[in-house]
């Protein structure tokens, strides 16, 4: 019985003993580094956001987090901060570009359109008035003369084109042919024309 006792307080003694004889190195925790977190675009507008042709718009952004901010159509890199004015000659979106290890972020917010004019108010309410007649000089010469009102554009066809509202001009026709002049006139109404034939013998 004695000996059973003995035996007992030995291996417990033991195993008191034991822990204190040895160093156990506990392995450290396996640790995951956090996702990176992507950029922020804070803001990214425009004003005044509608702008007549040849008009100016600004752009403005504020971004955090990213490596690199780009503006496109045309303007490029950029701080992460900014104003940009812009004077685009049609309507056009903006896009920026924000850029970090984590990835990109985009947004297309700003958008400018630009306001179409309003047609010319119209100045008459009629075709224009045409005198268009020709003169034979002898030979080959025959003198074109006309007087036209009422018109913003006047063209006579072949050879001489845009004229004035009144004037002349003389043309070569040679003998034995035919040849025919054409006078049109226009304005924001509408449009008329006169023709004159002329023959040399």
């Amino acid at each position: 019985m004695n000996k059973i006792v003995f035996f007992s307080l030995s291996l417990l003694l033991l195993l008191i003993l034991i822990p204190g004889c040895f160093t156990f190195q506990t392995p450290p925790p396996t640790t995951t580094p956090p996702a990176g977190t992507p950029p922020v675009i804070i803001a990214f507008s425009n004003n005044p956001a509608t702008i007549n042709a040849g008009g100016t718009s600004t752009l403005l952004w504020n971004v955090t987090g990213a490596t690199s901010v780009s503006i496109d159509q045309g303007i490029g890199q950029v701080n992460v901060a900014g104003t940009r004015a812009v004077s685009p000659s049609k309507s056009t979106v903006y896009t920026i570009s924000a850029i970090n290890s984590s990835g990109t972020v985009i947004r297309s917010s700003a958008i400018i359109i630009v306001a179409v004019p309003p047609p010319p108010q119209q100045t008459t309410d009629s075709n224009p008035v045409i005198n268009f007649t020709a003169s034979h000089l002898g030979g080959t010469s025959w003198q074109l003369n006309w007087n036209v009102s009422n018109a913003t554009q006047i063209v006579i066809q072949p050879d001489v084109g845009t004229v004035n509202p009144t004037g002349s001009t003389v043309v070569t026709i040679p003998s034995g042919q035919t040849k025919m002049y054409r006078l049109e006139a226009v304005n924001d109404w509408g449009w008329a024309y006169w023709q004159v034939v002329m023959a040399t013998p």
